[in-house]
């Protein structure tokens, strides 16, 4: 079977941590990288040996040089937008990493677009691949708790991350919450209705902006979601993941350190804890396999554009949340893109 060509757009921190994900992936062959920074392209070549003649400055040279099969853009969100749509027009498929776009506009104008292409585009959602994410999933569709109640989801982390991320205005809620908002949506397989939000920085930040937020969080069938998350915290850290306590008619689920424990409410005595399965592929390379099984296929990949868009809609009412001390449906955002 033929491998996956792929042109990685973006060659900065992350993207040479994608580089090296690439290269541990049989299944693609990294056709090209492009960079507008020249050292950027000199740790690529470093990384992947690729010769001077498959790194260019845009994605539209690369494209007209090399054959290649799907665009992989990790680059800034505020680029997300053109460069998929360039990618598109160049007649690829795309990976983005997230956050899908800068703002929801984008993101909606994106999705309109894409419809004029017979590409798929994804949206690398690597949490949800997680062996404790996937198992935790598992035992509420088996309904080992019955039905669901409400959760309460905390994350704690103290993480410089630099660049231009330490410029945004909402740091948590933008770059990191939006993995914890769609582990929500895709554990309980359901939408959310609205959202309250409070983000602040705490005087001891070393961001710009707010790394900390409370957020309540209605889903469909009443289920309520008490979010806490800081990346300046002070104290015992949670994994990457956070904790999750699912309480349901019957008991709770709680993850704790990535590890599940099931307690049951008509036993006494300690929780019964969860054997995890192994994964085939790390969370991105598992990501990075639904897309190429899903173009191999002709099938949608499970954190595609279409699906991904309704977490950043989460992501965007609770930001707007914030700013405006109010309660926000989040169909005010979704009606942008079915109307």
């Amino acid at each position: 079977m033929n491998k996956i060509r792929v042109i990685q757009v973006g060659a900065g921190r992350f993207g040479q941590s994608w580089l090296k994900v690439l290269s541990e992936y049989d299944q693609v062959e990294l056709a090209a990288v492009v960079d507008v920074v020249p050292d950027n392209l000199a740790a690529a070549s470093a990384i992947t040996q690729l010769p001077d003649s498959r790194l260019f400055g845009s994605l539209d040279e690369a494209a007209q040089a090399v054959e290649a099969d799907m665009a992989l853009i990790v680059t800034p969100p505020a680029t997300h937008k053109s460069i998929a749509l360039q990618a598109l027009q160049a007649g690829l498929h795309v990976v983005l990493e997230k956050p899908l776009t800068h703002t929801f506009d984008e993101a909606a104008e994106l999705y309109e677009q894409s419809k004029r292409y017979d590409r798929k585009i994804m949206i690398s959602q690597n949490y949800r691949w997680r062996p404790c994410i996937q198992t935790l999933k598992k035992l509420l569709q088996e309904q080992i708790i019955g039905r669901v109640g409400y959760i309460e989801y905390d994350f704690r982390k103290a993480h410089q991350v630099g660049g231009w991320r330490n410029e945004m205005d909402e740091i948590l809620l933008e770059d990191m919450s939006l993995h914890h908002f769609d582990i929500m949506r895709f554990i309980l397989d359901k939408e959310p209705v609205d959202v309250y939000a409070q983000s602040f920085r705490p005087y001891w930040s070393w961001f710009n902006g707010n790394p900390s937020a409370s957020v309540v969080i209605r889903f469909e069938d009443n289920i309520r979601v008490n979010y806490f998350g800081s990346w300046v915290n002070r104290g015992r850290e949670t994994t990457w993941n956070g904790d999750i306590r699912v309480y349901g008619e019957h008991g709770a689920i709680e993850m704790t350190d990535d590890q599940l424990f099931i307690w049951k409410q008509d036993k006494e005595g300690e929780p019964s804890a969860v054997e995890l399965p192994e994964a085939a592929y790390g969370d991105r390379m598992s990501s990075l396999n639904d897309f190429v099984e899903a173009i191999r296929n002709h099938r949608e990949p499970v954190t595609s554009l279409a699906d991904n868009i309704k977490s950043f809609a989460l992501t965007c009412a609770a930001i707007q949340s914030t700013r405006e001390g109010r309660s926000v449906t989040i169909n005010d955002f979704i009606s942008k893109y079915t109307r």
